[in-house]
């Protein structure tokens, strides 16, 4: 099994997130699976941290719309058998599902799918204020209202090009998201989901799985896991999104009209 993992940040700026993710997937991957961590250019961001970017509707979907739609069917194309939208802002999520057969994994999605075979409430924590605005939005498209107990920000909250500094001294953002997650539970979650992607990642490569007898989910590897459970599915039975209505396929036709390029 060979799956995509797509980055919304340059990976090559965060060399320490990037050798903590890979190493986290060779340990979390099931044997003989192959994941492939794909980030975006360096210039994309002209610069600037991605979320930066992402809070002007306009410059994220112009950002990111280019680079997923022409990676996503650049991994059908290549055989690979599941494609991971590496962020929790999940950005063009129906249009990447609409273009393809092989899954395509939302981040928040897949995370809350799998709490909710655990615990009825579920505590969201992201990274900042941005994060808290896309995964508000992402809990009412899915119509996970009713599972979320609630969204709530680290403090003091810190731009993605500082956090490749905390996997080198990660003890007081661990202590600040053991803080938020604490109140997170004292508000009725049952569990909590690191929702972010550089989040996620500094709690599992420092081992933090549970805070005061509630289950901290491996924000990271669970979509990973998620994806290669809907691969096999897609290769045993067929298994794909729906056509008829929310995912509609382009046809042959309509896909040389508009290719899915970075032109």
């Amino acid at each position: 099994m060979k799956i995509w993992h797509q980055s919304s940040v340059d990976l090559e700026n965060y060399p320490v997130y990037k050798a903590s993710l890979a190493k986290h997937y060779a340990k979390v991957a099931s044997p003989g699976t192959e994941i492939h961590l794909h980030g975006v250019p360096e210039q994309m961001w002209h610069g600037m941290s991605p979320s930066e970017v992402m809070r002007v509707p306009y410059a994220y979907h112009k950002a990111m719309s280019g680079q997923l739609l022409h990676n996503v069917y650049r991994a059908e194309q290549e055989g690979y058998d599941a494609f991971v939208i590496g962020t929790y802002t999940e950005p063009l999520l129906r249009e990447c599902r609409s273009l393809v057969d092989i899954p395509v994994i939302s981040m928040p999605e897949s995370t809350v799918l799998i709490s909710c075979s655990m615990a009825t409430k579920i505590g969201l924590v992201t990274l900042n204020d941005e994060n808290l605005w896309f995964l508000k939005n992402a809990m009412h498209r899915h119509q996970f209202e009713g599972r979320v107990s609630g969204i709530y920000v680290i403090e003091p909250q810190l731009p993605e090009r500082e956090m490749d500094a905390v996997f080198l001294n990660p003890t007081d953002y661990i202590e600040a998201f053991l803080h938020t997650a604490r109140r997170a539970i004292k508000e009725g979650a049952d569990l909590i989901i690191p929702a972010e992607g550089l989040v996620a990642e500094v709690l599992a490569a420092n081992d933090v799985f549970e805070v005061d007898g509630v289950s901290i989910l491996d924000g990271v590897g669970a979509p990973l896991m998620y994806a290669e459970m809907l691969a096999r599915l897609h290769k045993l039975t067929g298994l794909h999104a729906g056509r008829q209505w929310h995912y509609r396929k382009p046809s042959p036709e309509l896909l040389k009209l508009y290719p899915a390029s970075l032109e």
